[in-house]
């Protein structure tokens, strides 16, 4: 299972109407009905009542709530690593500087093109 099938599972589940899925994941619609068949055979059982009105059915509740809280836990997952690496949402880079002997704070020497000002 890809994670993209599984995340427009979820929005064909909320909305229970594979046009307007479609039209909001912008997708073909075609396309749509081919990622929800197969991943119902995948799962070997249909996740939607067809008769009438597209309608979630018991076993396209309880997938419904698993794939939730897995992309859920993908997304946090991915929000731990970038908070870890310092580089989420108001983190802030700083870079120590030992002071030269004029005291000026800079690092390098302008004689030498190698040598360049942090």
């Amino acid at each position: 299972m890809e994670l993209n099938s599984l995340r427009q599972f979820l929005v064909v589940a909320r909305l229970e109407h594979l046009s307007r899925a479609a039209e909001e994941l912008r997708v073909a619609q075609p396309s749509l009905s081919r990622t929800i068949a197969r991943l119902e055979s995948e799962l070997g059982a249909p996740l939607f009542h067809r008769s009438g009105r597209l309608r979630l059915n018991d076993n396209g509740k309880l997938f419904r709530d698993h794939i939730e809280r897995a992309l859920g836990e993908l997304d946090a997952g991915r929000r731990a690593v970038t908070e870890a690496t310092g580089e989420g949402p108001g983190s802030v880079r700083t870079k120590a500087v030992a002071p030269t002997s004029s005291g000026s704070g800079r690092s390098g020497d302008r004689t030498n093109p190698t040598n360049r000002w942090l």
